[in-house]
């Protein structure tokens, strides 16, 4: 992410890092000055990543992977984000930067990732020693 963001900023002729004091949003509006203010921008630039992703993998002959990322969303993202981020941060942490209200919320990605992992578990088989 950091070496897409140097160059996104390289692009934008910025400096690579920003400098003190500076005042370029990450995000800019598409429309308008400032920063993006709502989640509407972020979602669309997001989904037509995936969009893009899809056709190109297409175009390459990846056929079975562009398929699985046809399914993609912005939700499915921030889901995976949010289930991979429990395993290894404290859930308190996951909350807050996720924004649930509740820790209730949270834990259900936990439980999600329980789940899964039964299922795994139910197809290993022993060996006779």
């Amino acid at each position: 992410m950091l070496r897409a963001l140097k160059h996104y900023r390289k692009y934008l002729g910025l400096s690579t890092y920003p400098t003190l004091n500076e005042q370029t949003p990450l995000v800019a509006k598409l429309k308008g000055k400032g920063p993006v203010t709502s989640t509407r921008q972020i979602r669309r630039l997001v989904q037509d990543c995936f969009d893009a992703a899809y056709e190109k993998m297409k175009a390459d002959g990846l056929e079975e992977d562009a398929a699985d990322l046809r399914s993609a969303t912005v939700h499915w993202l921030r889901h995976t984000g949010i289930s991979e981020d429990v395993k290894f941060r404290p859930r308190e942490h996951v909350r807050d930067d996720a924004g649930h209200a509740s820790i209730a919320t949270t834990d259900r990605y936990i439980d999600s990732d329980l789940r899964e992992r039964h299922a795994s578990g139910r197809e290993k088989r022993l060996r006779d020693i």
